[in-house]
């Protein structure tokens, strides 16, 4: 061929490859979310201001991995939802997501029928075009994607797809909800009839709780997640005034945790000095003390679980500022109770934010109230972290409500009282001088409840620990050891009047003298300290437990368990965590509690120091037990398999052993 032929047949050949380029459709955007990719497009790209269109959305799974579909929308898993309720769209909803149809599995571990994605699936979304300003719209999707071993975190993904609604007025054909069917790619795994949401039948019997074609199957060695969430969708099934009363139940039962016991005399000493200005006065505050304390855990509770996910109120808990702010407010009253100065909200102030009004007071017993649930979030009880769980899940914001209502009143309740019981002591004989020694010994009480968020903020921040436990306890034994002295008059407070010590204060300063002794000895024996022992800071990394080695790297005890037959036993626990110190210090050694723990493997994962690590540990928590509280206790077979798992302070040390007994049997199944 001629050179000049060979030139103008490449020109040629580039030519028509530029113009079957240029005629290509442009690319979808693509965006990865956790194990999902997903991609957008508008159905019709020369849509108009006031036109319906759909934008067309398709995810797709890698192999083995699967997603859950909205048709059956009941248990503690995630099911995929897609919005365009976005800041700023170009577009409004014109109807419901149209989902393709699913296949109906009985899931085994979440005990139910569920709809499951599998490979590539295709969305359709109504929309209306309502703004021809912008060049971009945007739909967010929300999915869950699972194996066979577990369940990744629940991801968003926001896709933005390059749109300029064409010009020209609205035509009337158009205008109508476009809500046909989406087409399925290649990729699709169509679900066979007997499988189908298609399938009328099939999907009512599993909204019954059937399998595909029959009964619902049985698995013996299946149990619920654990006793909390299993009471909790009880109670749901039984209506919302059920669902209140155990809300309420577990609220009462949460008083009996570490973490409560601080705000017992700190309510004291405050409405002591409040019950100067009468009984009326007193009834007010305490109502605002109570209030502060059911808003917090239903306001803030709700706000910051929607924001920071279910985790949310742990992590504020955990957090080295919250806890500075604690540990400075209970300093300043303390040192206010000594009489060294008197807490004056500055006029200005009052006069700027309350006007003058008579309301003025209420400031200080509402945040009062707000401190108490914030103390109280460090305990983590199982039930917020269960109930929260739900409100990050978009199950729906009724029963989070309630249930949050329902718990905090109960907590409340018992303040209220407390919160009165100063009006009416110092209705007794002689009541100025004795209640000013009452006030400087809750002094010395929120001291000690001070150092416990001192730390706090030391064992998020330091390692090695700057307090570490035997330090934490002198400091105590030297606190109450002051008291003491000041009960037997050896030390004077600035608004004593010099009255000679009665037998009674003697009486109560020995009593401190040998609460002094008692925490002296538990520097080097924590097993006599009991449940106050949850007070003190976690021990220091390689420290046992008694006899007992405990193994911060999973996949390493993952890995020798496997070859030994072992199953494994993970410690799910916190820095900041009352109640895992009462576990791990009093319970663990003991032995009953150490013959069982010996037969596992052990884990100990810490998951709120906010670090990568502690991070990827939260979010293995969630994913394997559902649970966004600290302790959790999980067991698993050999090989990692989730058995069962345990939150929360054992109700009985036969009931914690007993379930370990139990499942491990199965782990070896």
């Amino acid at each position: 061929m001629p050179k000049h032929l060979r030139i103008l047949l490449t020109i040629l050949i580039g030519l028509f490859s530029l113009i079957a380029f240029a005629q290509q459709e442009p690319a979808e955007p693509m965006v990865q979310s956790g194990k999902i990719n997903w991609s957008a497009k508008i159905k019709d790209p020369d849509t108009r201001v006031g036109e319906t269109t759909q934008i067309i959305v398709t995810g797709s799974l890698p192999e083995g991995w699967h997603t859950y579909g909205p048709h059956i929308a009941k248990g503690d898993y995630i099911v995929a939802s897609a919005t365009t309720d976005l800041p700023g769209n170009l577009l409004e909803s014109a109807g419901e997501p149209i989902w393709p149809d699913a296949h109906i599995i009985y899931d085994t571990g979440f005990q139910m029928p569920v709809a499951q994605y599998e490979g590539e699936f295709t969305v359709a979304i109504p929309v209306k075009v309502i703004k021809g300003d912008g060049k971009q719209i945007q739909v967010q999707m929300r999915a869950q994607a699972c194996d066979a071993s577990g369940c990744d975190s629940p991801k968003k993904a926001i896709l933005g797809i390059d749109f300029t609604p064409a010009p020209g007025e609205a035509r009337s054909e158009r205008t109508v909800a476009d809500t046909a069917p989406p087409e399925q790619t290649a990729g699709f795994v169509k679900p066979v009839d007997a499988e189908s949401t298609g399938n009328p039948e099939v999907l009512a019997a599993a909204l019954d709780g059937k399998a595909p074609g029959g009964e619902k199957p049985t698995n013996e060695s299946a149990e619920p997640t654990d006793s909390t969430t299993q009471g909790i969708n009880d109670a749901k099934s039984k209506g919302i005034l059920a669902f209140m009363l155990f809300s309420f139940a577990a609220g009462l039962l949460a008083l009996l945790t570490p973490c409560v016991w601080p705000m017992i005399p700190i309510t004291v000493s405050y409405f002591t000095k409040k019950s100067e200005e009468g009984p009326g006065a007193v009834m007010r505050y305490a109502i605002a003390y109570c209030l502060g304390i059911i808003g917090t855990f239903v306001g803030l509770g709700l706000i910051v679980t929607l924001i920071f996910g279910a985790s949310g109120v742990q992590k504020l808990a955990a957090s080295p500022i919250a806890n500075g702010f604690l540990a400075i407010l209970f300093i300043f009253l303390a040192i206010n109770l000594f009489g060294v100065f008197e807490i004056q909200i500055p006029t200005k102030f009052v006069n700027k934010v309350q006007g003058k009004s008579k309301t003025a007071g209420f400031a200080a017993p509402i945040l009062l109230g707000f401190v108490f649930s914030l103390t109280t979030f460090t305990c983590t009880v199982p039930f917020v972290g269960t109930i929260l769980v739900s409100a990050s899940t978009g199950e729906g914001l009724l029963y989070p409500i309630m249930g949050m209502l329902g718990f905090s009143l109960a907590f409340a309740l018992p303040f209220f009282v407390l919160a009165l019981l100063p009006n009416a002591l110092k209705k007794l004989p002689k009541s100025g001088n004795w209640l000013n020694s009452v006030k400087a010994y809750m002094g010395f009480l929120e001291l000690a409840a001070a150092m416990k968020f001192v730390s706090n903020m030391d064992v998020i921040v330091n390692d090695p620990l700057w307090l570490p436990f035997a330090a934490f306890g002198a400091i105590w034994f030297s606190i109450f050891l002051g008291a003491s002295l000041y009960l037997f008059g050896i030390i004077k407070m600035p608004h004593d009047d010099g009255s000679k010590v009665g037998i009674g204060r003697k009486v109560f300063a020995i009593a401190n003298v040998l609460i002094a002794g008692w925490l002296l000895a538990g520097i080097t024996n924590a097993q006599i300290l009991g449940p106050m022992v949850g007070f003190y800071p976690p021990k220091q990394k390689g420290e046992s437990s008694g006899a007992l080695v405990w193994n911060e790297n999973f996949e390493a005890v993952k890995a020798a368990s496997l070859a030994e037959n072992k199953p494994i036993f993970i410690n799910f626990t916190g820095k900041t965590c009352t109640n895992c110190r009462v576990m791990e210090y009093q319970k663990f050694p003991t032995k009953g509690y150490s013959d069982e723990l010996a037969k596992f493997g052990l884990v100990e994962l810490y998951t709120d120091r906010e670090t990568p690590e502690d991070n990827a540990n939260a979010e293995l928590r969630e994913k394997m037990t559902q649970s966004s509280t600290n302790p959790t206790y999980a067991i698993l077979k050999p090989d990692g398999t989730h058995v069962s798992t345990y939150q929360g302070l054992a109700k009985s040390d036969k009931d914690f052993i007993d379930w370990m007994k139990k499942n491990y049997t199965e782990a070896l199944k």
